[in-house]
């Protein structure tokens, strides 16, 4: 438990989305960043200079030497994120790792159980809990507003950049976990899983639509039919790059109404939540001053931008859902009530949110619905 007047120590694993999103949220949140992990000491040292992170180092035990690192982060590639979230596990250490979580299940439930058998803080990068519509359209879903969910629709078009750009390789390798239902896939199907219950059987579409990358062998499309547990139905549909117009959408049905996510009334304004009664009758939501993040900003270092995907990163959006993220977890190594009562996800979470990743792989191999195994 952190002292009183101090800030607890965090080290972060993983010198990409790590160093440009985690960094910035954890200080945001209170954390003291003390150390980073990268694969090479040198490169992860020139890399954590610009930041002022006291360790950069190749190794998360030396980091771990530290007593006053009270969480780890883990923001590797999801192949390896198995190794230091076991470490922090054995290191009683809090642990917070992103998505998508494992391997397959049989990984994911391995790497619940250690947490859960070791009691330490366990937290799933699902950050986007806490984009301020996303968390105002869950309230609104989850205080009867639309009465009982009846169908889930969400959709996310991105136009697409240079084809030819190359991507990290484990993004593009399927083997490695890569493909854009496990990068923004698992974001939705978080989001339908806190929102309307768990999924319970699929049938899903991947495939390739970016021409270039030769060597790709994972999704950048996805089509996701599914099924909840208490009835509502649904579909998550994404693309990396589909060419034509920037398009996202997000609708619940209910026995009650409806509620959506709209874009503001002037070009650059927040997102606002929208409902409509039985009688049709339309108005907005209101947004808690609880709800509210900060307008995103770039990340400060050009020079440490070298990619793609470090350009997606970089753009600073989820920086302020992830502080409030680690906020949450801020105040249980502090023995206090979270900031938000929307929970963090956890690693039961992950482990779920694995199950249907893996049914929608097998459905789209296979071309026919698949039922989720429970977590």
């Amino acid at each position: 438990m952190t002292t009183q007047g101090t800030l607890p120590g965090a080290v972060v694993v993983g010198t990409g989305f790590g160093l440009f999103t985690h960094v910035r949220a954890l200080r945001e949140a209170g954390f003291e960043v003390r150390a980073i992990v990268g694969r090479n000491r040198e490169k992860t040292a020139q890399r954590a200079a610009p930041l002022n992170i006291p360790l950069a180092t190749d190794s998360l035990d030396e980091a771990l030497a530290d007593p006053a690192i009270q969480l780890v982060t883990v923001a590797t590639p999801p192949h390896a994120h198995y190794t230091p979230v076991m470490q922090a596990i054995a290191a009683g250490r809090a642990v917070m790792c992103e998505k998508p979580f494992a391997k397959d299940l049989a990984q994911a439930r391995e790497m619940l159980d250690a947490a859960e058998k070791a009691g330490v803080i366990h937290a799933l990068g699902a950050e986007f809990r806490f984009d301020s519509a996303q968390a105002l359209l869950r309230r609104v879903v989850q205080d009867g507003t639309i009465g009982d969910p009846l169908m889930f629709h969400r959709i996310y078009q991105q136009p697409g950049g240079d084809p030819n750009e190359e991507l990290a390789d484990w993004w593009t390798d399927a083997g490695q976990g890569g493909g854009f239902l496990g990068a923004f896939g698992t974001h939705m199907i978080d989001q339908v899983q806190s929102t309307v219950g768990a999924i319970t059987a699929v049938s899903a579409i991947l495939r390739k639509l970016t021409p270039g990358r030769p060597h790709q062998t994972s999704d950048d499309y996805y089509t996701v039919q599914f099924e909840t547990e208490n009835g509502c139905q649904g579909v998550i549909e994404a693309a990396l790059a589909f060419p034509g117009p920037f398009v996202m959408s997000a609708k619940i049905a209910g026995t009650k109404g409806a509620a959506w996510i709209q874009s503001g009334a002037a070009f650059g304004d927040p997102e606002e939540v929208w409902v409509q009664d039985e009688s049709g009758e339309r108005r907005q939501i209101a947004m808690p001053a609880e709800l509210v993040n900060a307008a995103p900003t770039p990340f400060p270092v050009s020079e440490l931008i070298q990619t793609e995907m470090d350009r997606w990163h970089t753009q600073g959006f989820d920086v302020a859902p992830y502080a409030k993220l680690f906020g949450q977890i801020k105040a249980r190594l502090e023995g206090r009530a979270p900031p938000l009562p929307e929970p963090a996800g956890d690693f039961r979470d992950a482990a779920a949110g694995q199950a249907v990743l893996d049914a929608a792989r097998r459905s789209a191999a296979e071309r026919r619905w698949v039922e989720v195994e429970k977590v």
